[in-house]
């Protein structure tokens, strides 16, 4: 990795004067400034923040990088971390976007706790690489310093599939969230395995947002259809909730006409008519488990157990 002392041989100047540029001190003269600052990105060298800011190792702030700030998942999953590290006197931090690059580029925090597929996994391993600890939540890297901690998405969605399947459901149809949330490929992915596993092809295939006004959207683009599914799994429970919904405006019966199935437990689907059935994840429950692997590792020790979130399904009023 490089250092300050390499930026300051390749633009030519002193390691004071090349620490002076990189701070934003004034007492450089502008083209020895851009000078520096060239050499420091044609050697991708980021200032270490600890060191530049406090002048000492360790900050005790956690970050916790997120993509969205909206939806019961990030707050009941952001509330276990929070609970967890409060209680063993972390700090927690959480961004989104460029500040979370900012952050994990610069090593401000001693350790990260990542919920954003927009961070490339090469930002995460430059940041793992300096021995900085690092848990990606639904997501897999394999690297040294990074932990995964991934629920059972393709296990769970082929039980839940199986089971309707054993129910008599025959005409059946997926509606994603993102291409490129890994949730989403690997609950797709089990739903494809339960299917073919039963020789149940084709399906329908409906591309969603994980929002329920984007399931809302589908649902009025499958009212126009003279055949129509008799079971669709939802990606999460958003988007099942959205679908809903639009169906039911419009005279379809659940589950008498269309059967519908979620992911997620959020506590809206539960105050649908009809309940939501879905694939139960204790949000809170996996923040405090992952916070409290953060910790283990930030004071030296091995992580205790494995890190996967316990799910269930929960077959309610919807199929």
């Amino acid at each position: 990795m490089p250092t300050i002392k390499d930026v300051a041989k390749k633009a030519g100047v002193s390691i004071s004067t090349a620490s002076y540029a990189l701070n934003d001190q004034p007492n450089v003269h502008p083209e020895t400034k851009a000078r520096i600052l060239s050499a420091a990105k044609e050697l991708s060298y980021h200032p270490h923040g600890i060191a530049r800011n406090l002048k000492k190792r360790q900050t005790k702030n956690v970050g916790v990088f997120i993509y969205a700030f909206g939806g019961p998942v990030f707050s009941e999953t952001l509330e276990g971390i929070r609970q967890t590290l409060q209680e063993h006197e972390f700090n927690i931090i959480v961004s989104s976007g460029t500040a979370s690059l900012n952050l994990l580029l610069e090593r401000q925090v001693d350790g990260a706790i990542v919920f954003d597929n927009h961070i490339s996994d090469d930002v995460l391993k430059h940041y793992a690489a300096h021995g900085m600890p690092l848990i990606v939540l639904d997501r897999l890297i394999q690297e040294e310093n990074i932990f995964t901690s991934l629920i059972e998405n393709e296990h769970l969605v082929i039980q839940l599939i199986t089971d309707m399947i054993h129910r008599g459901y025959k005409r059946f149809a997926y509606l994603a969230g993102p291409e490129t949330a890994f949730n989403n490929r690997m609950r797709f992915k089990g739903f494809e395995k339960a299917l073919k596993q039963h020789h149940l092809n084709p399906y329908d295939y409906y591309q969603g947002d994980f929002t329920i006004q984007g399931g809302y959207q589908i649902g009025k683009q499958l009212l126009k259809k003279t055949e129509r599914p008799d079971f669709i799994f939802c990606a999460n429970d958003e988007s099942a909730i959205g679908l809903m919904q639009a169906l039911k405006e419009s005279g379809i019966k659940i589950p008498q006409d269309i059967a519908i199935a979620g992911f997620d437990h959020i506590p809206l689907g539960q105050f649908m008519t009809p309940k939501l059935t879905t694939i139960g994840i204790d949000h809170q429950a996996w923040g405090r488990m992952v916070a409290k692997a953060m910790v283990d590792v930030l004071k030296g020790e091995s992580i205790k157990g494995n890190l996967k979130p316990i799910g269930k399904i929960l077959v309610k009023e919807s199929c």
